[in-house]
């Protein structure tokens, strides 16, 4: 009698073992059609009557393809994270030049200036005009030139050859626009404005001194 009951004991445990298994197998059978369903739902028709063509085993293969590639596109990863916010921040810089009248290709500052391909490349590379580079196609900031005879210094914006020979730290190009356009305290203005705007009206001598400060620090810690 005893024997019997041990057995039946014995059986009892791992029937509810086998079912535990059982129901914790089926779970994850569920879980995982439902993300293999999420990648159905996400591809185009065209893409899904394909799909219908297909055996059952090229169409298990072609659906777990797909899911992959969903989980690598929407799967969030510090290294994505920073390069999308790098190409967000570019974006955001590039909208702000707008204001200041967008940007130039190389065909038109070379007609601006009057030289050729090979010296807009090198002036880029000598600091004496600012270019972006984030491409196959160089960009450069409208407001450095000018056609008006009054601020116009070989068609740049007169002061800012200048300026750009001074500022001999390494820094960006976004760095060196920000140089321009950030508004600050200048001697005989009455309220903050940008540097760009005062060689636009025109600068004293006095501020030119001033600029030539700040371009000189431009880059260290010594900024004023």
């Amino acid at each position: 009698m005893i024997t019997e009951s041990i057995k039946r004991t014995t059986s009892s445990h791992q029937l509810q073992h086998e079912n535990l298994v059982s129901n914790l197998i089926q779970e994850r059978l569920q879980n995982i059609s439902k993300k293999f369903i999420k990648t159905i739902d996400s591809l185009p028709d065209q893409n899904l009557q394909i799909l219908l063509t297909l055996s059952d085993e090229e169409f298990w293969s072609k659906i777990k393809a797909e899911a992959l590639m969903q989980s690598l596109i929407n799967n969030k990863t510090p290294e994505k994270t920073e390069q999308e916010e790098y190409a967000e921040a570019r974006q955001a810089f590039l909208k702000k030049i707008e204001k200041y009248g967008g940007v130039h290709k190389s065909s038109t500052v070379m007609k601006l200036l009057s030289v050729t391909a090979p010296t807009v490349i090198k002036y880029g590379k000598t600091n004496k005009l600012i270019v972006i580079n984030w491409g196959a196609e160089n960009l450069f900031p409208v407001f450095q030139f000018s056609t008006h005879e009054e601020n116009s210094e070989k068609g740049m914006l007169k002061g800012i050859p200048e300026l750009l020979a001074l500022i001999t730290h390494k820094v960006s190009a976004v760095r060196k626009c920000n140089f321009f356009t950030k508004k600050i305290e200048i001697p005989g203005e009455s309220e903050k404005t940008s540097i760009l705007n005062v060689l636009q009206r025109g600068s004293s001598e006095e501020q030119m001194e001033y600029f030539r400060l700040l371009a000189k620090n431009f880059g260290t810690n010594n900024l004023m």
